[in-house]
Order: C-alpha cells, then structure tokens, then sequence
C-alpha cells in the first residue's frame, strides 16, 4: 500500500471540533502531539513528521491548545485521576 501522506479523518460532513496538543519537536523532526475529536479530554498520541503534521492540522482544521488550557486540562484530569487537584500519586 502506498503512503499518500495526511487525509481527513472524519468525513466533512462532521462538524465536530478537532483538537491538538503539540508535545515537541523531535531532533529527527519529528511532532509527537495529541488529537482528540469532539472534546480535548479524549486524545490519542500521534507521531508525524513535521511537514506531515503541519497537513494533518491543515486538512482537519484542528484547534490548536494554548499552553494554559493543556494545564488547565491537566489540572482538571488529575482532580478526576487522584480526587484533586494538583495530587499525582
């Protein structure tokens, strides 16, 4: 099978919200990120090369997490994680 790069998920007809949360770039170029549809507190990791990633985005008009919301994310994952804020273990 051949490899032709980034699509479209989801069908265009699905108007849900597409979400990520940039992770780093990799000294191989490389974009370690988290997509999530519908509701940024689902994601799943992906991996893409960067110029890979940078289509993805584009072809799935992704929004993009502020560093604020991924922490106010986090905050809110560990409250649900650990029965409060802030606890990790």
């Amino acid at each position: 099978m051949r490899n032709t790069g980034p699509r479209a998920l989801l069908d265009a007809a699905d108007e849900r919200p597409r979400y990520v949360r940039f992770g780093r770039l990799t000294d191989r170029g490389f974009v370690e990120f988290s997509f999530g549809v519908g509701s940024p507190d689902l994601m799943t990791e992906l991996v893409l090369p960067e110029a890979d990633y940078l289509e993805f985005c584009r072809i799935n008009r992704v929004v993009h997490l502020t560093p604020s919301e991924a922490a106010a994310l986090d905050r809110e994952q560990a409250k649900w994680r650990f029965g409060q804020p802030g606890i990790t273990e």
